[in-house]
């Protein structure tokens, strides 16, 4: 449609129209089209411009930008009718100024069409009139009662008008609070941000909503989520409609899911999440003296005669007397965790020289081996502990890695089966030469291989797609699981080129299943920030014909935030974004292991989230672990994410997740992961239902 083509009136329209100067309201008259055929004085003045000038115009720019639905709509269906629905819209007048008006418009002939005459009568000044007189009782009272703040404050932050809920709420008179800026209110440190939110809320038409922390009047700091609705251009209310709610019961309950998340219940240390945490942040850290960290990694000797003889009561004593034992070893700024069973982890910076590292290992075997009594029994337990320094490896997992092969180490000399302090170093080097000619020659001919895990709908336990893992079947050491070999090929810049083959490998073997099941692949925090993967990965889609929908994308929670702490985690957020635009699905695999997961988790662009093994493993025993399954199936679905619990082995854990929502599950239960050919034997075909 030309919005500026000329618009021919004819003798009997000319006649008609001589007489809108008659109607005191500004009156238009546009053509099927929405273009100016007349107009009267009144609309002269009302636009300050002469009619001429809009003959043959489509005069929507008159109408505000959040009004143009309405007005749409309504011009569609005023050709159904003689006369239309009169409709409220904000009409600019000739001083830029928005005017609430109240149109009407009736549909005459025209020839082979029809024109619509629209009468518009000006409502703004007596909309303020009511406003001025009060509101309806019942409005004023639904207000006060409200169980949100509210506030009608100006583009300047100035209160205009408030709620009694600040008085409830925050225990402020309102006669303080109407006429102050709204920014007054907020806690110290947190004034310039909500600031600069509230110029943000100013400069946009739109709805905004931020947080902030206001204060009470005992001097309780209570935060809040500010919603913001942007009507300064109406002329009516010409302000803004700020509502706040108190959101310390959400902050609760994330406080209290992050604890129970990154804490061991029995001990109160820090669990193995929380220490990759630790780890992560302290390698992201730029220091001259790398050696001056220490990692020791603590096996306790003899603790399972404890359990044995005296009960699992007691073992948990014993542990919780350890723990508190470590602590006193350890200083401050130290990190303890326990990794579960009877392992722990101390973390060590500034750590000046070998012969000081070596003291403080002494120092706890010294401090386990004290005997502790318990009720009426003595028991005494004993611990290898060997140790890393920032040295040994680049990563979390590898540093934990090589303390472990020193723990083995020092636990091996004790039993009479000396192995030199190079063989682990060795090995390591030998394994990671094999690994470097098979990813550079012929990964499969050399024994890389891909294995498949089914991965079932709930409750019914249907086959809906796999998730690819890889193996290798090494020469020497036989079948060799991702845990023996994927540090090694991170540590030696092999992780990309190995984690291409993985995705090629798993795509091609994918396109050969008959049914149409999803393909799962993790992702390494290196492919993540690698910014040819996601090509790299349409290329192979098209090449084997496999539609996105059917791959989805894993990347660990422990990942991401290995990536965020070396400065990449936005390089990683844009690659998942780019493979959810393409159609790819992306999902937060090992979720609850990562420190502070409900913060995270909202900020990155997932449809799936799966729950660590590690809480299914006791949710329907441990009501601990219960509520928090329970809480994660609940936020994930609140915010439109699919749930997939992992590590599922029994029946009881299948029938509790089932019955708290949870979408997805894989585990023994369903199947083991088996090797593409058996996979596709029994699930490539049509779909099946998972034995058990």
């Amino acid at each position: 449609m030309d919005s500026t083509r000329p618009t021919e009136a004819t003798a009997a329209d000319l006649d008609a129209f001589a007489g809108l100067d008659l109607l005191p309201d500004p009156t238009l008259v546009i053509d099927q089209d929405l273009c100016v055929v007349a107009a009267n004085q009144a609309c002269e003045r009302l636009i300050r411009a002469d009619v001429a000038e809009w003959i043959g115009r489509v005069p929507l720019e008159l109408v505000h930008p959040d009004d143009l639905p309405i007005v749409l709509s309504s011009f569609t269906t005023i050709s159904e009718k003689d006369y239309g629905t009169p409709i409220e819209v904000r009409i600019k007048d000739g001083d830029g100024t928005w005017r609430l008006m109240e149109l009407v418009g009736a549909t005459h002939p025209r020839g082979d069409g029809h024109i619509v005459v629209i009468s518009m009568r000006d409502l703004t000044q007596r909309r303020q009139w009511e406003l001025a007189a009060g509101s309806p009782e019942l409005f004023r009272t639904v207000v006060e009662h409200a169980t949100v703040l509210l506030a009608l404050i100006d583009a300047d932050g100035r209160i205009d008008s408030a709620s009694g809920t600040w008085n409830r709420q925050l225990g402020h008179d309102l006669s303080y609070i109407v006429g102050s800026n709204i920014v007054d209110w907020v806690a110290d440190g947190g004034r310039h941000v909500f600031a600069v939110d509230l110029a943000g809320a100013v400069a946009q038409p739109h709805t905004s909503v931020f947080e902030a922390a206001l204060v009470h009047t005992d001097g309780r700091v209570i935060p809040y989520q500010f919603s913001v609705a942007n009507l300064l251009d109406d002329p009516v209310v010409q302000g803004l409609i700020v509502s706040a709610s108190d959101i310390s019961a959400r902050r609760a309950l994330e406080v209290r899911l992050t604890h129970m998340a990154t804490t061991d219940a029995l001990t109160g240390l820090a669990n193995r999440s929380a220490l990759v945490d630790a780890l992560v942040r302290r390698l992201g850290v730029p220091t001259a003296l790398p050696e001056s960290l220490v990692v020791y990694f603590v096996d306790l000797d003899r603790f399972k005669p404890v359990n044995d003889l005296h009960g699992h009561d007691t073992g948990d004593v014993v542990l919780s007397v350890l723990a508190d034992r470590l602590r006193f070893v350890a200083r401050d700024h130290d990190v303890i965790a326990r990794l579960g069973g009877d392992q722990f982890v101390l973390v060590c910076d500034e750590v000046p020289n070998p012969a000081a590292a070596a003291r403080v290992a002494s120092r706890i075997e010294s401090a386990i081996a004290e005997p502790i009594v318990v009720g009426t029994s003595t028991v005494q337990v004993f611990a290898s502990v060997g140790y890393a320094d920032g040295t040994a490896a680049t990563s979390a997992e590898g540093l934990l890695a090589e303390a472990d092969a020193a723990m083995y180490r020092v636990k091996q000399r004790r039993r009479g089966r000396e192995m030199p302090t190079t063989l682990r170093v060795a090995q390591r080097r030998d394994l990671a030469d094999d690994l470097a000619r098979a990813v550079e020659t012929d990964p499969a001919a050399a024994g890389l291989r891909m294995y498949y895990q089914p991965v079932v709908g709930l409750p019914d336990g249907q086959v809906v797609g796999a998730e690819a893992l890889v193996r290798w079947q090494h020469r020497d050491l036989g079948l060799l699981g991702p845990h023996d070999f994927l540090a090694i090929a991170e540590d030696a810049g092999l992780d990309l080129a190995l984690g291409r083959w993985i995705l090629r490998t798993a795509i091609a073997e994918a396109s050969t299943w008959a049914a149409r099941l999803e393909i799962a692949v993790n992702l390494s925090a290196a492919q993540l920030a690698d910014g040819s993967i996601v090509d790299m990965v349409f290329d192979a889609l098209d090449r084997e014909g496999l539609t996105p929908d059917r791959l989805c994308v894993e990347v660990t929670e422990t990942t991401m935030l290995e990536g965020a702490g070396r400065g990449s985690l936005l390089p990683a957020v844009a690659t998942l974004e780019r493979f959810k635009a393409a159609g790819v699905r992306a999902a937060i695999d090992d979720f609850g292991t990562g420190y502070s997961s409900l913060v995270h988790v909202r900020e990155l662009p997932a449809d799936v989230l799966k729950i660590d093994r590690s809480f299914v493993s006791g949710m329907h025993t441990d009501a601990i672990d219960h509520g928090i399954v329970a809480a994660v199936v609940a936020l994930a679905h609140a915010a439109g994410m699919t749930v997939v619990a992992e590590g599922v082995e029994t029946d009881a854990q299948h029938d509790a997740l089932a019955a708290l929502g949870a979408d997805l599950a894989q585990g023994y239960r369903y199947g083991r992961p088996i090797p593409a050919s058996e996979f596709r034997r029994l699930w490539g075909g049509v779909p099946l239902r998972a034995a058990g």
